[in-house]
């Protein structure tokens, strides 16, 4: 039985493959976040965080570069993997700094919103046209969106805008993947970006790690793996399915996180965090659901 499962799996359509991989994505993306907000308990800053994360990934991938004898490191879009180490360091730390003072499970919803900065980036950088629905599925996240910050409320938390931040920042990220293609390998796209984040957050925190714990080493290689899975899932997704149709996987982050959040932190998400997480979750069904026909 165990033998057939990769017949059945390559027997499926492209855009059912690519969901399966946004939701492999998903739940490394919680486990990430989950780990980060750990390590964050044992006064790491956000920038030692992102440059645990940078030491950590670019150990785990140096055998490949040595077993390629440098290869799979040639990049054929250089300029491309400038603009997009900007937006993976501003992501980074944005991510680091938010989950490390909000709940886990507020936080993803926040990063959620990825999915509708893509519509507007999509339009002035890459030419795309959107049918209306699409605009008022922006609309609709977004009020989502408020109702989960609560502006002017005592609840209202300032790591939350940083949170958007990075959801802009994964956006661009999006764009300039697209804007790659598919001839970049993947271990390329991951190996430049972190070289990035290892150099540029190195220098701002001196190239000083504090000691972690002997109770968590163990949660070391498990950051590497669930960063390195939120990438090379993604990219895989892209490549295999229309980037509409499997951004649907993406609603199995608001599954993951609240329970991640609850097994591990012990956090309940509060009503105003599910009032404006079914907003979300219904705008972005508008954008990325829109019938055949609508978009150009």
């Amino acid at each position: 039985m165990f033998a057939s499962l990769p017949a059945r799996w390559a027997a499926l359509s492209g855009n059912t493959r690519g969901v399966g991989f946004v939701i492999l994505a998903m739940a490394s993306w919680a486990l990430m976040n989950a780990i980060t907000k750990q390590f964050g308990q044992y006064n790491y800053t956000a920038e030692q965080l992102v440059f645990l994360r940078a030491n950590i990934v670019l150990l785990m991938l140096l055998p490949v570069a040595l077993w390629t004898r440098g290869r799979c490191l040639v990049s054929r879009y250089p300029r491309f993997h400038i603009v997009r180490s900007v937006f993976l360091a501003t992501s980074s730390y944005c991510a680091a700094y938010a989950v490390t003072r909000l709940p886990l499970a507020e936080t993803n919803a926040y990063l959620m919103t990825a999915a509708l900065f893509m519509l507007p980036l999509g339009v002035f950088c890459l030419g795309e046209k959107a049918h209306w629905l699409r605009w008022a599925g922006v609309g609709i996240g977004f009020c989502g969106v408020l109702a989960i910050l609560q502006p002017g409320a005592a609840a209202f938390q300032p790591a939350a805008l940083v949170a958007l931040l990075c959801a802009l920042s994964e956006a661009g990220l999006g764009v300039v993947l697209k804007k790659m293609g598919s001839a970049e390998a993947p271990v390329t796209i991951v190996w430049w970006s972190y070289v990035t984040n290892w150099f540029v957050f190195g220098l701002l925190c001196g190239f000083n790690l504090p000691m972690p714990p002997q109770a968590v080493w163990h949660l070391l290689p498990l950051l590497g793996l669930a960063t390195m899975g939120v990438y090379f899932a993604y990219i895989q997704a892209y490549r295999v399915g229309d980037a509409s149709a499997v951004e649907a996987g993406s609603f199995s982050l608001l599954l993951f996180s609240p329970l991640i959040g609850w097994l591990w932190f012990s956090e309940v998400p509060g009503q105003a965090f599910w009032m404006g997480a079914g907003l979300l979750v219904a705008g972005i069904a508008i954008v990325i659901i829109e019938p055949k026909g609508r978009a150009e």
